[in-house]
């Protein structure tokens, strides 16, 4: 567990010292950002538009964004590991393609399929219609019970096992994990109909949302079969990363209804917005993923200006903080962000 920066978040959130160094990922000549993943090394995976105006995916490098090879298709970035793999999807002429970009080359896993996280091992979850795991390219269906008519996988462990969610004959949706020897357990809700699990790391604990009694969704985390409701900053909030010592990122409403990243870490649920120095120029919206260094991504507002964000813990240099140049043009992700990639309710609808 990273007590010392735990001790660091409380005392930055009760002094308003800034704790954290953010950084804009820069783009790929068109609109805004996003970093949906993280590896060891801090290398980023997301989706930046580029100067045809398509979405593509990328790798983040020392020296900028690097696009990942999709042809004139648009093209999205969710997962990577440490070798420097990243998945996602591919739209070819209207049509999904889950893809892995290598260093040896690009591989796709036929048509409709979405490829949403890959561990350390090289195995890549994702779904076509059902959940899936793929090695060496080749897709492997996902155990379902009777009643669910649809899976799909948002994370895998390095031990090979899976979170996602299926949906019922009824319509309603309920959080999955899959065992490597072929098991599956169904995770409930807090109280109301439908859950997704989108991450587990290698201790098993899992994190997804869940709606309430009233319809709201609130974050989860579940540790030892136990679901505990990670709370609110005044709105519905949703957890999509989570690293090995148990901190969890992702976003909150406000009571306001504005978007807020949040970090979640010994049972307190903080704006990452309040763990950076004032006037910084940053509004940070949405938080993706945490490796085992703390470094966060995800996109935020950089003075007025949609972006990929990298935060790094402890903070660096005398003035706690590293901003990179405003971004040339503003960067957008485009209508694919509210396919299969994050938030399922939208890809129902």
């Amino acid at each position: 567990m990273k007590t010392i920066g735990f001790l660091l978040i409380c005392a930055g959130f009760a002094t308003g010292s800034p704790i954290y160094t953010v950084a804009s990922l820069g783009g790929l000549g068109g609109g805004t950002s996003t970093g949906y993943a993280i590896n060891s090394s801090g290398a980023v995976a997301g989706v930046a538009q580029n100067a045809s105006g398509n979405p593509q995916a990328f790798v983040s490098a020392p020296n900028g964004l690097q696009g990942l090879p999709s042809g004139t298709s648009a093209s999205y970035g969710y997962g990577i590991n440490n070798s420097g793999t990243v998945v996602g999807t591919t739209y070819i002429s209207g049509q999904a393609y889950g893809t892995i970009w290598s260093g040896s080359g690009t591989t796709q896993l036929g048509a409709g399929s979405y490829a949403m996280a890959i561990n350390n091992s090289g195995e890549v979850a994702g779904g076509n219609g059902q959940a899936f795991t793929a090695v060496d390219g080749q897709v492997q269906g996902l155990a379902t019970q009777q009643g669910i008519d649809w899976s799909a996988a948002y994370g895998i462990n390095d031990a090979g096992t899976v979170v996602g969610d299926g949906q019922f004959t009824n319509g309603t949706f309920q959080a999955i994990v899959w065992s490597p020897d072929g098991g599956m357990g169904l995770l409930g809700t807090l109280g109301g109909a439908d859950s997704q699990a989108t991450g587990i790391n290698n201790n098993g604990e899992v994190v997804g949302f869940a709606s309430l009694a009233n319809g709201y969704q609130n974050a989860f985390s579940v540790v030892d079969a136990v679901m505990t409701d990670l709370g609110t900053l005044g709105g519905s909030s949703y957890a999509y990363g989570i690293n090995d010592s148990g901190e969890v990122v992702g976003y909150s409403y406000l009571t306001n209804g504005d978007q807020h990243a949040f970090l979640y870490y010994g049972g307190k649920m903080l704006d990452l917005n309040t763990l950076l120095p004032a006037n910084s120029g940053w509004v940070v919206e949405e938080a993706f993923g945490i490796n085992a260094a703390g470094q966060i991504t995800g996109m935020g507002l950089y003075n007025g200006q949609l972006t990929a964000f990298l935060m790094t813990d402890p903070p660096a240099g005398p003035n706690h903080i590293t901003p990179t140049p405003e971004p040339g043009a503003i960067l957008v992700v485009g209508a694919g962000l509210g396919l299969m990639a994050w938030l399922r309710p939208r890809v129902r609808r």
